[in-house]
């Protein structure tokens, strides 16, 4: 229970006391309710598809419950043993005059089924997808966490905002008793494929890349992974020593590791050749010109040749046609979970690392099912997600000013176990991950995970207003080195100084003002306001092939008595102050006159 909130949390502990085994326990859900749904209007599910690196990542879903409805949401779904698509662990299931939001807490195979029956019944069951096993004398497991919120009223809105400031205030990581703030990061992990299209085209690869369609980045891929293993001690110190003030991060991905990336996980040691001292070199140099300093690992996947697979092989799951991606560390192992926080543990003193990333590029989900005998299936998952968990746990035990980044949505999140150890993902779509914009798709993806993550990130691959507002949210990161001639430094600048003006009112309320669409031809439009403040802003992003250059909008939360002080902005640079009363605020003609085109709109009430 919450103070104050109409909200509810639970787990479901399961625990065998005798001397010999259970008998079959099987579909264990611990979410399980028959709701009669009060009103006449229509009974609407809004679910969100999941991610997996595509333009349709986080499109929401709206279905009206009948009584025929069957829905099944699910993390992973599977065709054959490809992992083509899957849910998040969210929903709200609207009706008349309110509507009840759940939220699963489970980084494995969750599962939500939703079953409309005579009149306005809905049956609601979650928990883990497939549980038959027995336990053994004194064995106990866990289910998933699930959270559930009431909410009244005639807006949805109203009941996420209220999740919003539950998962703030007894969810999200703190550290020194404030709650973690993405940082601006920068790495280099796209220099090769922007120095390949420039030196191929002649021309500015931000203006090339800037054209590219969804997909069409896919051959230059490569370059990306080549810059990955390109990193060595030298070339590392000089970025660093080169980045701009405005940066506050230092990010080091893959590729710095024996056997580097992709099929060298499994050794989490530095490269010798590229890094004979290590990487507290690079550590102490982010430290010294004030950055935090983020390095990537992956324990979760296992390379053939690496020391985990050549000197605990025991320790790795396997599952038929693997592949040369490899095998899964398990988790569920306790030898294998206390060796592996007591390495990373290590690492992390030894370098001085200040962001964990943890990034996961494998489906555990048939590993796990291969593991477990006819009479226990699911126990593999279990232990498996339990063992994540005490990582992560274990990590910010011994380091307690530590941020965990969960890198992969598409395998690990982001759920509610998660979001309450980690800083989020700071690349929260890997169709980010190619280095070329796709502002459309990042603009739904602040749009609808707003609704149900308070904290996340993404990366840029664009300094134009347009592109990096569609972007950003209260950290970014970007994969160009800034000291290139093609980058606009001045104008990325201004765009990392307006994201950081912007960080307060990430953490108030949130309202989508347009529809959450991929529509070309349309707009789009957020805004988030702190009451406490009595300040916000918005953002609206006239779409490349839109032919409205102007609107009415209602900005929300106002008091429509009392004035406001309001600056727009098209570019960077914000226009000249003026006074507006929340009446007018809410009735607000939004004009863009280039497509693509965004404005920013930020206010504050006068006197505060």
């Amino acid at each position: 229970m919450f103070p104050g909130v109409q909200a509810v949390e639970c787990i479901l502990r399961v625990r065998n006391t005798g001397t010999r085994d259970t008998p079959i326990i099987e579909n264990i859900l611990p979410f399980d309710l028959q709701l009669n749904t009060p009103g006449t209007g229509k009974i609407v599910l809004h679910y969100v598809h999941g991610s997996m690196g595509t333009a349709e990542d986080y499109l929401p879903v709206d279905e009206e419950i009948i009584s025929s409805t069957e829905l099944n949401l699910a993390h992973y779904v599977l065709k054959g043993a490809n992992h083509v698509n899957g849910q998040l662990p969210v929903f709200n299931l609207e009706w008349t005059g309110g509507g009840l939001i759940g939220a699963v807490g489970w980084t494995g195979q969750w599962a939500v089924e939703v079953n409309g029956q005579s009149g306005r019944v809905v049956r609601l069951r979650a928990g883990q997808q497939k549980t038959h096993l027995k336990l053994h004398p004194g064995e106990s497991i866990r289910t998933p966490r699930i959270l559930l919120l009431q909410w009244q009223g005639s807006d949805r809105f109203v009941g996420h905002n209220h999740l919003r400031k539950l998962l703030l205030a007894y969810y999200v990581p703190r550290i020194n008793g404030q709650t973690v703030v993405p940082p601006v990061g920068n790495s280099n992990a796209f220099v090769y494929e922007y120095d390949a299209i420039a030196k191929k085209t002649g021309q500015n690869p931000l203006d090339v890349v800037s054209q590219l369609k969804p997909g069409e980045e896919k051959d230059l891929a490569g370059l990306a992974d080549d810059a990955l293993n390109s990193v060595n001690e030298g070339n590392q110190l000089d970025f660093i020593r080169g980045m701009p003030a405005d940066i506050e991060l230092y990010w080091l991905d893959a590729g710095w590791f024996p056997g580097e990336w992709p099929f060298g996980v499994g050794t989490w040691d530095a490269d010798p050749k590229k890094f004979p001292h290590g990487l507290k070199p690079l550590g102490d140099a982010a430290h010294q010109k004030g950055l935090k300093f983020l390095l990537w690992f992956e324990p979760g996947r296992v390379g053939a040749g690496s020391v985990i697979a050549t000197q605990h092989p025991e320790w790795v799951l396997h599952r038929p046609e693997e592949g040369r991606l490899g095998g899964l560390f398990n988790f569920g192992d306790p030898a294998a979970l206390q060796w592996m926080t007591e390495t990373l543990s290590t690492r992390i003193d030894e370098w001085g690392i200040d962001i964990y990333r943890q990034d996961s590029n494998m489906c555990p989900l048939l590993f796990w099912q291969a593991a477990d005998a006819p009479d226990r299936q699911g126990i593999t998952e279990i232990r498996w997600v339990e063992g994540l968990y005490g990582l992560w746990d274990g990590l910010l035990r011994n380091h307690p000013t530590l941020m965990i980044d969960n890198a992969n949505w598409r395998i690990t999140g982001p759920d509610i176990e998660v979001m309450s150890r980690t800083v989020g993902s700071l690349t929260r779509s890997e169709t980010e991950c190619g280095g070329i914009p796709h502002p459309t798709a990042t603009q739904i993806q602040t749009e609808e995970l707003s609704l149900w993550v308070p904290i996340a990130m993404g990366t840029v691959n664009g300094f134009d207003p347009y592109t990096f507002r569609s972007a950003a949210s209260n950290g970014v990161g970007t994969g160009l080195d800034l000291r290139a001639p093609y980058v606009p430094l001045a104008q990325a600048q201004a765009g990392i100084e307006e994201l950081k003006s912007l960080r307060p009112y990430w953490l108030g309320d949130y309202y989508p003002l347009t529809d959450i669409s991929p529509d070309e031809h349309a707009w789009a439009g957020w805004e988030f306001y702190r009451p406490d403040l009595k300040a916000g802003f918005a953002v609206f992003f006239r779409r490349p092939l839109s032919q409205q250059s102007a609107r009415e909008v209602t900005l929300q939360g106002l008091d429509p008595k009392a004035n406001y002080e309001v600056t727009l902005a098209q570019n960077y640079e914000a226009g000249e102050k003026q006074t507006m009363s929340g009446e007018q605020l809410m009735h607000l003609r939004v004009d863009i006159d280039t497509k693509p085109g965004s404005l920013l709109v930020k206010y504050k009430q006068a006197g505060h």
